[in-house]
């Protein structure tokens, strides 16, 4: 073979350079895509990236192409942050404006120049107010209304007085340790017991997790007052979670009032229009429970003061009244007491000579009957004494007769006896038959060739059993 014409690779991608720079040069295009493989390096303020477009069907890659962005681009991502709130990182769909760039060692990629920040608050947007539309439209227990919306939790009526709290946060969160150290180091010496939950609460793929905590609390059983959900500060993309439907629905239908204290300042989020009621932050959160209970304390107070009050004032409106009453009934008290003192004095002398008059007639009575009790034992012992001598003539009467009719009975009695005696069926010409020496009364129990013995009035017979034949006993020689 022959020697080839060759150029080296440099001199290769050197021209690929030339071609693209020629095509490219001093052109930019505003492209859609999402953004992969991010980095940052912070001490050269250089973001590294790919990105890729993916099919609406299937998900699947279509276009991939290597970026980076530094300087002014770097700049530009910077102030996109601070206006959306939302961190430049993986999954995220921009639009953004680029230069295409080839280099004879790196390849092809391209420069990020500009973004969007319009357009990324754009489709949070409609993907939030997909997620709302989709909670109202599905669950009967959610009603969009002119100030918000009304979900089963918001209608819940608060307790009088919140004392036990479950707080759903992460282990970690300086936002947790906010919303404790307020509620227990309040001003009015309020008590709350406090139970914490912990899970994390961010990203959206965790949505999973924040929900089995939730059922956690509910699986508990313990009468909370309020859930409290408490998060500390961070970026857009570290709140979606709780733009979740799933996470909007359970808030939403939860039968324990849920307060919201997700510590982001920018917006509300889905969790916080689904719940009972939303605060900025954990701190605000945990002063909204003791304003309650404050304000709780003070229609206490305030209702002893107006009971105070109003008895004071019936008591003075009544007083001149009751004195002048009292006058009234110690007057009449008196003229009564005056004028049924000589009718008691009349009564008196009265009862007196009824008294007399009465003690005299009953002596008079206790006398006559003392006579008559006197007399009237005489005269019942000499009837009871005559009633017995008449019954003891009876009973002799009576003995006799009875004696003679138990000696007949026992006559008869003793002829039956002998006439059922055992001897006297013998001589009656019976026999009575043994085996073994028991007696028998039924052939059943003998067999034959076995040995019986037959006891007549006279003798014992000795036999042996040559055949047994059945007798029903209806007919019969004897």
């Amino acid at each position: 073979m022959g020697p080839y014409q060759y150029i080296r690779l440099s001199q290769l991608n050197g021209q690929i350079q030339d071609t693209i720079n020629s095509r490219f040069k001093g052109q930019t295009y505003w492209v859609l895509a999402d953004i992969t493989s991010h980095s940052f390096k912070a001490d050269k303020k250089i973001h590294y990236f790919e990105l890729v477009e993916k099919s609406e069907t299937s998900g699947v890659i279509t276009a991939k192409i290597m970026g980076k962005s530094w300087g002014n681009g770097a700049l530009r991502i910077l102030n996109f942050e601070i206006t959306t709130g939302q961190r430049f990182t993986n999954n995220l769909h921009v639009l953004v404006q680029v230069g295409v760039d080839f280099h004879p060692l790196y390849g092809l990629s391209v420069n990020l120049l500009d973004i969007d920040s319009n357009f990324t608050l754009g489709i949070l947007e409609q993907q939030r107010n997909a997620t709302l539309e989709r909670l109202v439209k599905e669950n009967d227990f959610i009603h969009r209304e002119e100030e918000g919306y009304s979900t089963l939790n918001s209608r819940l009526t608060l307790p009088a007085v919140i004392q036990k709290v479950a707080v759903i946060s992460s282990s970690s969160s300086a936002g947790n340790e906010d919303f404790r150290h307020t509620m227990q180091h309040n001003d009015f010496g309020y008590a709350f017991q406090i139970d914490g939950y912990h899970t994390v609460v961010q990203g959206d793929n965790n949505a999973k997790l924040f929900l089995k905590k939730l059922i956690e609390v509910y699986n508990t059983g313990i009468p909370y007052d309020v859930i409290v959900i408490t998060r500390g500060g961070g970026s857009q993309s570290d709140f979606l979670i709780f733009d979740n439907y799933h996470i909007g629905r359970a808030v939403a239908k939860f039968p324990i009032p849920v307060i919201t204290g997700i510590g982001h300042q920018k917006n509300v989020s889905i969790t916080d229009l689904m719940a009972h009621t939303h605060t900025k932050t954990p701190t605000k959160a945990a002063e909204l429970i003791i304003a309650h209970n404050r304000s709780f304390e003070q229609h206490i107070l305030s209702l002893q003061r107006t009971i105070a009050i109003k008895s004071q004032q019936l008591f003075l409106g009544h007083y001149k009244e009751l004195s002048e009453l009292k006058s009234k009934v110690t007057h009449n008290a008196r003229e009564l007491v005056a004028g049924r003192k000589e009718e008691l004095i009349l009564a008196r002398q009265h009862i007196s000579q009824a008294g007399r008059n009465i003690l005299a007639g009953e002596k008079q009575n206790l006398l006559l009957a003392a006579q008559k009790t006197m007399q009237r034992p005489r005269s019942l012992i000499q009837e009871k004494n005559s009633d017995l001598q008449h019954l003891k003539a009876k009973l002799k009467i009576f003995t006799g007769q009875y004696l003679r009719s138990c000696s007949l009975q026992l006559e008869d009695y003793r002829k039956t006896i002998k006439l059922l005696s055992p001897q006297n069926i013998l001589d009656r010409g019976y026999a009575v038959v043994r085996i073994h020496d028991k007696i028998v009364n039924s052939a059943g129990s003998i067999k034959e060739g076995e040995e019986i013995e037959i006891l007549l009035k006279d003798a014992l017979l000795k036999s042996t059993v040559n055949e047994k034949i059945q007798y029903d006993g209806k007919h019969t020689d004897l």
